[in-house]
């Protein structure tokens, strides 16, 4: 996805968000919303379409498209920067405290003043809040527990809103000058699933230019802090952001200091010290004369402290600093591993382009083989792969196959629904005919731990079944994933051959990192597919892979970076 298009989907989110906070029309976010997941799903760049072009995308209206015309345009959208003023940044952080949707949000900002988490409990504390209509004395001691909970913590933002957001914000620092290099750091160059606030680094000889830069971005809504080396700021979405400046020749030493977890981080410097050393963020310096070892690159330091490179996605104190002292790091799976994706949506089902189109993205992408695994019948409230459209469908592929002439094999697939026992939509006969078939859950999410890990099973003894898609069905956004024995299903998947699928989508990631580690010590085979429903989320794959690689998974352990013949012969109908 563009960074524009990025851009333009987070803003009109905001939109709606400001627009629900004020209680307004129901349709009018509606609108907003599927607007901007609609951007967000197009391979094209927003700035180069007109307003014609933009309402011809589904999900995209008139005022939406007239939104997203005015911020290539100018570089902002007026009615947000309204709503911006109407709506302080803290309210939104109030909602997330369960009992204070937006409605009652709004009006104890009206009739009281408050506008943050801070001042609610202060309000609560002195029984403000009961003197307003509506509210009670024990809906204040529900607020006051929830915050004494920790729930009203800053709400950590998805992986998919902050990469894009830093990546924008580099780019622009960038263009100065001043700026040698820059780099994010934190949990997002971790690739944690969210991520509570943006680190970003930039080495500099004239750090006083790069602060001036920084804080005169579009976007910002407050500054919290300034310093010669660091300055906090807040985005007009709530989002913090901290820009810290390092002499060029340590940027090294300070890109390791702020990129590992807490525990890593202790871990690395605890070695250094046994080693007669210290590390900071200034370099690797000798205890006994103060002189510098390394500091301009993270791999000098991890050598002269006699220790493979530790990918980023790895540094969580998960025994990767041993394995690095021992010299036995994992050669974790890259995206320019993967050769395939299998697991993706045509309109067919849900997915928003043709076959042929969808194809031809994925050979775009220089991939050695792609399936279409639309839905199955059973999901009933969208359309599905019956009978009559199996038929129809397989001679389009037929049909694509023959004009790719053999450089991508299309592989005609089905996502299988599994109910609450674990049965799937078809008999096998049916599913004989399909290359790939991948089974998940889209349903009865709140079955006991039991129920569900019996359901997978079932599904994984199915021998038909080759892959389990997004196993636990979470949303990141919207739901918790089922309760199930990872082990359980882990051992009855190598058994049986099936794959479990490292969901790629943002908003899933499923597996989850923790899962894969599990899952790969029973020798499980992983797939990781971006679960597409347009051209644009085919680049999401870069996502699965790097929760892939936070559970420490090898190439080989991945088959979709297998050759196709190797991946076919695993695919086999199983008798």
């Amino acid at each position: 996805m563009s960074r524009r298009n990025e851009e333009a989907a987070i803003a009109l989110h905001e939109i709606a968000d400001l627009l629900e906070i004020k209680g307004e029309s129901r349709f009018r976010i509606v609108a907003y919303r599927r607007g901007a997941d609609a951007i967000e799903g197009l391979s094209r760049d927003v700035a180069d379409m007109n307003e014609s072009d933009l309402v011809s995308v589904s999900g995209v209206g008139k005022g939406v498209a007239a939104r997203v015309r005015e911020l290539c345009e100018t570089g902002k959208i007026g009615a947000l920067e309204k709503l911006r003023a109407e709506v302080p940044v803290g309210l939104r952080q109030m909602t997330m405290l369960p009992g204070l949707g937006p409605k009652k949000a709004m009006q104890l900002f009206r009739e009281i003043g408050v506008s943050s988490i801070d001042e609610l409990k202060a309000a609560a504390e002195q029984h403000k809040i009961a003197e307003a209509k509506g509210f009670s004395k024990k809906f204040e001691e529900e607020m006051l527990e929830a915050i004494e909970r920790g729930v009203t913590a800053p709400q950590r933002v998805l992986l998919a809103r902050a990469l894009p957001l830093a990546q924008e914000m580099l780019a622009e620092l960038s263009n100065s000058d001043a700026v040698i290099k820059g780099s994010y750091a934190g949990s997002l160059r971790r690739m944690r699933e969210t991520i509570g606030d943006i680190d970003l680094l930039v080495a500099s000889d004239r750090p006083a230019e790069v602060m001036d830069a920084f804080r005169s971005m579009r976007g910002i809504a407050t500054s919290k802090a300034e310093g010669p080396t660091k300055t906090s700021i807040v985005t007009t979405r709530g989002m913090q952001v901290d820009l810290r400046m390092v002499e060029p020749a340590v940027f090294g030493a300070a890109l390791q200091y702020f990129t590992g977890s807490q525990a890593h981080n202790v871990k690395v410097r605890e070695r250094a010290v046994r080693r007669g050393l210290k590390l900071s963020e200034y370099g690797l310096h000798r205890v006994k004369d103060d002189k510098l070892v390394a500091s301009a690159t993270e791999e000098e330091v991890y050598a002269a402290l006699d220790m493979q490179w530790i990918p980023p996605t790895m540094r969580e104190d998960k025994g990767e600093v041993e394995a690095a002292v021992a010299g036995e790091l994992p050669r974790l799976v890259e995206l320019s591993d993967i050769r395939g994706d299998l697991q993706n949506h045509s309109t067919y089902s849900d997915g928003t382009l043709s076959v042929r189109d969808m194809a031809m993205a994925a050979a775009e992408r220089g991939y050695e083989y792609f399936a279409l695994t639309d839905h199955g019948p059973r999901l009933t409230y969208m359309k599905n792969l019956g009978p009559s459209e199996i038929t129809r469908q397989r001679k389009e592929i037929a049909k694509v196959n023959a004009e790719l002439g053999g450089r991508m094999l299309l592989l005609h697939g089905i996502e299988l629904n599994m109910d609450a026992e674990g049965n799937l939509d078809y008999p096998d006969d049916v599913l004989a005919g399909f290359d790939i078939c991948v089974a998940s859950i889209h349903s009865s999410f709140k079955a006991p731990r039991a129920e569900q890990t019996r359901r997978m099973i079932r599904a994984i003894e199915n021998p038909r079944v080759n892959v389990i898609g997004h196993p636990s069905g979470r949303r990141l956004d919207r739901r918790e994933g089922i309760d199930f024995d990872v082990d359980a299903v882990a051992k009855a998947a190598a058994k049986h051959g099936v794959a479990l699928e490292v969901n790629a989508h943002p908003f899933r990631l499923d597996l989850r990192d923790e899962h894969v580690r599990w899952a790969r010590q029973h020798g499980v085979r992983l797939v990781i597919s971006t679960d597409a429903h347009s051209a644009g989320e085919l680049d999401n794959m870069h996502f699965g892979v790097a929760t892939a690689q936070r559970g420490w998974t090898e190439v080989d352990e991945v088959i979709n970076t297998w050759p196709r013949k190797r991946l076919l012969e695993f695919l086999k109908k199983k008798d």
